[in-house]
């Protein structure tokens, strides 16, 4: 039976797209460094980073109480204190250079000092001041002495509130709805934990998929050019569909790897750790295959500019800080100027952040995240588009180089 040219042509182009596949992992598979982006970051850090903020929140952090005022309101007020379940008071001491001493031992990570006057201040009705001072070294200390005394405070103003309305003649029942007319009903959806973790590391992971693609494929890249004798990068015929090919194996190669570990990244680790996991497999696929196509044609397009193997750490190193900031997660998008919203909206993982953690934490349907779905596969096209522009532009220009003098010919593969 004799085949058709379209026929033909379809098996050749097939071949081209599987052989640049093949080579491409092979390059991976035999590049230590290459290796250790795409399986030692990706499979280790999700790992260590959620054992680093586990538990999420911290508990029973030890506190000095300088306790000038010695009468039993304070020796109350100290009970409730310790009773939170964010302190411990591990020591009472007299003077305040004996909790800085215990502090600067590390005995202790936070000082609560309770006035002279303290008892006489709430027995006259006059206002009085507990203070507290937080070590800033670790931030959820800080958060978890001021949690503390705030919740003991609030609560001692509302007995007292409570204890002048009914020495007024109002009843118990009375007296509390005059001191609390509206209560607060405190729901956390999105981290029911208030945890650093449950927050930070779903968006952490994104980035780290985007990151460290473009890493490799950019190590790839530089390696094919210091090997070359003419530091080429691109060694296929000059040809607009054979390019398309090339990169379409070479992307091929890279969804395959990253496809198995986003559902270990996305998928398992909220699992083993208690993070918010609210999406099926099926929205964590239709998310997360235009992201990933996204990256790694963005990958591809930024391959053409690396001469090295140094020159896409430095690209990584540079970026992912900042990329972090831009994603929305840590500063509302509310704060940023025009520019940086320009910026961010140029990255893969600005939507992804937001569509993950809509769908994980939020509980959010694909309907609900459409917007950030339709721009991910907005920025496949374009970057596939710019990849295949910026390949094609290198083909010419090394073709021009070749002809002009370095005596090396152009070979097809």
């Amino acid at each position: 039976m004799i085949k058709s040219n379209r026929q033909v042509r379809f098996s050749i182009g097939l071949h081209q797209i599987l052989a640049a596949m093949l080579q491409e992992i092979r390059m991976i598979g035999t590049d230590a460094g290459v290796l250790i982006i795409i399986l030692a970051v990706p499979v280790l850090y999700p790992v260590l980073y959620s054992f680093i903020y586990y538990p999420e929140v911290v508990r029973n952090l030890p506190v000095a109480v300088v306790d000038h005022s010695r009468t039993a309101v304070s020796r109350e007020y100290i009970r409730h204190l310790d009773a939170t379940p964010e302190i411990n008071v591990t020591c009472t001491t007299p003077t305040m250079e004996e909790a800085i001493s215990a502090f600067r031992r590390r005995e202790i990570r936070g000082i609560v000092s309770i006035p002279e006057s303290f008892s006489s201040d709430l027995a006259l009705g006059r206002q009085t001041t507990i203070s507290a001072y937080a070590d800033m070294e670790f931030f959820l200390y800080y958060k978890a002495l001021v949690s503390g005394t705030s919740f003991v405070t609030i609560d001692a103003n509302k007995n007292i509130q409570v204890r002048n309305l009914m020495d007024g003649g109002l009843t118990a029942e009375q007296a509390e709805i005059m001191a609390e007319p509206l209560t607060l009903s405190d729901n956390a959806m999105s981290n029911p934990s208030g945890g650093f973790a449950s927050y930070g590391i779903p968006a952490a992971l994104i980035l780290i998929i985007q990151q460290t693609i473009i890493l490799a494929i950019g190590i790839v890249a530089g390696t094919l050019r210091e090997k070359h004798p003419a530091g080429i990068l691109i060694v296929h015929d000059h040809r607009f569909a054979e390019t398309i090919r090339q990169l379409t194996g070479k992307a091929a190669a890279y969804f395959l790897v990253y496809s198995v570990l986003s559902i270990y990244m996305l998928k398992i680790i909220p699992g083993l750790f208690g993070y918010s996991d609210n999406l099926d497999f099926y929205e964590l696929v239709v998310l997360i295959s235009p992201f990933l196509l996204s990256s790694i044609f963005f990958g591809l397009a930024l391959s053409v500019f690396f001469r090295n193997r140094e020159s896409p750490m430095m690209l990584y190193l540079f970026t992912s800080i900042p990329l972090l900031f831009l994603s929305g997660i840590i500063w509302p998008l509310s704060g940023f100027s025009p520019l940086w919203l320009a910026v961010r909206e140029i990255f893969p993982s600005s939507d992804a952040m937001f569509g993950y953690i809509k769908m994980s934490a939020l509980a959010a349907d694909l309907t609900e995240t459409g917007r950030e779905i339709s721009n991910l596969w907005l920025k496949t096209f374009i970057c596939f588009v710019l990849a295949c522009v910026l390949y094609s532009g290198k083909l010419i220009q090394q073709k021009s180089k070749l002809k002009t003098g370095h005596g090396i010919q152009l070979q097809s593969g």
